[in-house]
């Protein structure tokens, strides 16, 4: 049997030529190993790091419950991907107005959907209009009641317990609350329960666990529809005038022409044939062009409530 070769350290010049071959050899052998170490069989991975890409939050108020506020703002969300190639909107709801409301003082969302109230409550904390909901003749507030209670006048309240969905709540509890006082009624006397959502304040009228409760023309309108068997038995009563409706908002560090983008794109949202229209099923679609002046009538009217009814405590902007 021929014995194993062994090379010292000086053999391998015996080998001449065959030199350059054993080196490349051994490079390729080197190479091989460090581009593919053990249990890399899955096959090539990229090693650059993927860009990082910004989610912006879109931050609806909420009047609705969670889940149903959720599901009718989801289409303007992906109507916004849609129309703005390269962006990604993410829709968060919040338990309560007061969570809402701390969103906007931490700077938390991008985007708002916020009330007149909160639009103006916002710019404090650097965010700008840049858009509206329409028509503001749907931001109006009324009282309802059962028929069978048999109100003809703002006075058969006097001293019976009212009902509304939020202190802060505009058009569904500040403007009713106003336009009684300016009609007579003493409301601080009356006792007012606070029951979290507009549906929590009818059925509680509907009960007769309140004599009336307030609540806005638009979701009357929807509920009504929705409910038609228990509407029936209800009645609207002392409407009032309308204020500038819900706003939208952008953080001031979002880029200057994505937040224009973004107010276009919901402008022609209720004008664009190729949209499926019956996906918003509460009315969410229709939006105007807007600036900071357009809620001047809202703070105009914050300072009247103010002096004669006067703003719950959380309303008392602390400027950051």
């Amino acid at each position: 049997m021929r014995p194993a070769l062994r090379l010292g350290p000086w053999d391998v010049f015996h080998y001449g030529g065959n030199l350059n071959k054993l080196l490349t050899t051994i490079c390729w052998l080197l190479l091989f190993v460090i581009g593919n170490p053990a249990g890399a069989e899955s096959g090539y991975k990229p090693s650059g790091a993927a860009s990082a890409e910004t989610t912006y939050i879109f931050a609806p108020h909420p009047y609705l419950n969670p889940q149903d506020l959720h599901n009718a703002y989801e289409p303007v969300a992906r109507y916004l991907e849609l129309k703005i190639p390269g962006t990604r909107f993410r829709v968060e709801t919040s338990r309560d107005y007061a969570a809402y409301e701390d969103k906007i003082r931490t700077r938390h969302i991008h985007f708002g959907l916020p009330n007149p109230y909160q639009t103006v409550f916002s710019q404090n904390f650097g965010y700008r209009v840049i858009a509206k909901m329409t028509p503001d003749e749907n931001f109006r507030g009324m009282m309802v009641a059962r028929k069978d209670s048999k109100l003809g006048n703002p006075l058969d309240l006097s001293g019976k317990t009212l009902c509304f969905s939020s202190p802060s709540a505009v058009a569904a509890t500040m403007l009713p609350l106003l336009h009684l006082h300016e009609l007579g009624l003493k409301v601080k006397d009356n006792p007012i329960k606070y029951v979290g959502s507009p549906i929590s304040a009818i059925m509680n009228a509907y009960t007769g666990d309140a004599l009336a409760c307030g609540t806005t023309v638009r979701f009357w309108r929807n509920w009504s529809r929705d409910n038609p068997d228990k509407a029936a038995e209800m009645e609207t009563l002392w409407p009032t005038k309308s204020l500038p409706h819900n706003g939208v908002i952008a953080r001031d560090d979002v880029p200057p022409e994505l937040a224009h983008q973004v107010a276009l794109v919901l402008a022609g949202m209720d004008k664009d044939k190729e949209l499926d229209q019956s996906q918003f099923k509460l009315e969410q679609a229709h939006f105007e062009l807007a600036i900071n002046e357009t809620y001047q009538p809202m703070a105009a009217f914050l300072k009247r409530y103010d002096e004669v009814i006067g703003l719950p405590p959380q309303m008392k902007v602390q400027r950051r």
